[in-house]
């Protein structure tokens, strides 16, 4: 049977197509089993690892700096290191192992890092082109609690990435305590709400140094560290900050107003009711939901009249605060008010209050 030129060109494609298939049809069952292989390997040298790990802890000798079998150890460990791929499963597993020891075997555990040679290597990934490179680089240095490199870290603060910044910061904190905070100093970058919620959760675990300025944080330019540093005062209770945070009532940014009124509801200063006050006309709403917030704590009987001319603000929530610290502060003007309104909201609200808190 003859076959046009055509034909003859289909059929060659699809018997080159053919091979293709199952050749690659082999390749990714030899690709599926080199896979299999190397998971065993690695999971057979990670189980190496972590025995010769304990074995190292436990074959420390009274009076000797490194027994016989731990040197013996220690050129197991090095010889690894010629590898990446076994020089990553060593790291891997010190990282977990160290998570599951306490007291001296934790002190074992960093001496042995450094003395293997794994410093060396986490410090040169500090000077990596790629930002995870860089982010695992400081990780490793923190968890293994490594203070000599604080000036090379000190650099990638304000890096490019979130990431490396993050765990720069957290290098600091973690090991340095509250003199790790200086990094605020040099601080230009933002600081993400998720990165000051991990701050502070690092920050609430120290006892508190009493000496700390953090007046020159309030004050910084960088807003993102006065916003940190108000959580920090909130938080230890400095209460000597007190005309630094009137101060920022003024700020140019609304969130450290609204936050510092916050602080100051917090501490319950008085010195700040008039002065909000008197500029209460030209702060924004959420700032005033804040102050009233605050008076709910302050208020009393003088400022009535201030709350009188507030009852009937369009501002839901402020007209019910403005109702309720009337009815605390001053029960018989409260109830001078007119009790039926054209407002809707307000009759609610006045009807609310006399069930609740009686007529």
């Amino acid at each position: 049977m003859q076959f046009t030129l055509f034909e003859a060109v289909i059929w060659s494609l699809v018997i080159v197509l053919a091979i293709i298939i199952v050749i690659l049809i082999f390749y990714l069952k030899i690709l599926r089993r080199n896979i299999r292989v190397k998971e065993k390997n690695n999971i057979k040298y990670r189980e190496k690892i972590e025995k010769l790990l304990i074995e190292y802890i436990y074959a420390e000798e009274e009076g000797e700096l490194l027994s016989i079998k731990q040197k013996a150890i220690i050129k197991q460990f090095k010889k690894g290191l010629v590898s990446k791929r076994k020089r990553i499963i060593i790291t891997e597993t010190f990282l977990q192992l160290d998570q599951q020891v306490a007291g001296h075997m934790i002190e074992q555990m960093n001496s042995l890092y450094k003395k293997i040679g794994l410093l060396n290597y986490a410090i040169k990934k500090l000077r990596s082109k790629q930002w995870h490179i860089v982010a695992i680089g400081i990780k490793d240095l923190r968890h293994f609690k490594v203070k000599r490199v604080r000036n090379s870290i000190s650099k990638l603060i304000n890096h490019h990435r979130e990431e490396v910044r993050r765990e720069a910061h957290l290098y600091f904190i973690e090991l340095f305590g509250f003199e790790g905070l200086n990094f605020l100093d040099n601080l230009k970058v933002p600081l993400s709400e998720w990165d000051q919620i991990l701050l502070l959760g690092e920050v609430e675990n120290f006892e508190y140094d009493e000496t700390l300025d953090l007046k020159k944080w309030l004050e910084s330019n960088n807003d993102y560290v006065v916003l940190f540093v108000l959580n920090i005062v909130k938080l230890f209770n400095r209460l000597e900050t007190k005309d630094t945070l009137i101060d920022l009532l003024q700020h140019k940014n609304a969130e450290i107003r609204i936050k510092t009124i916050d602080i100051i509801t917090h501490f319950e200063i008085l010195e700040a009711k008039e002065f909000i006050i008197q500029r209460f006309s030209e702060i924004s709403d959420k700032e005033k939901v804040a102050f009233f917030k605050y008076l709910e704590k302050v208020a009393e009987i003088e400022d009535a009249m201030f709350l009188i001319e507030h009852v009937n603000n369009t501002n839901f929530e402020i007209k019910h605060r403005a109702l309720k610290i009337l009815k605390r502060v001053d029960v018989n003007l409260y109830n001078k008010l007119e009790k039926n309104s054209e407002d809707a909201e307000y009759n609610r609200i006045i009807d609310y209050l006399d069930v609740s808190y009686g007529v």
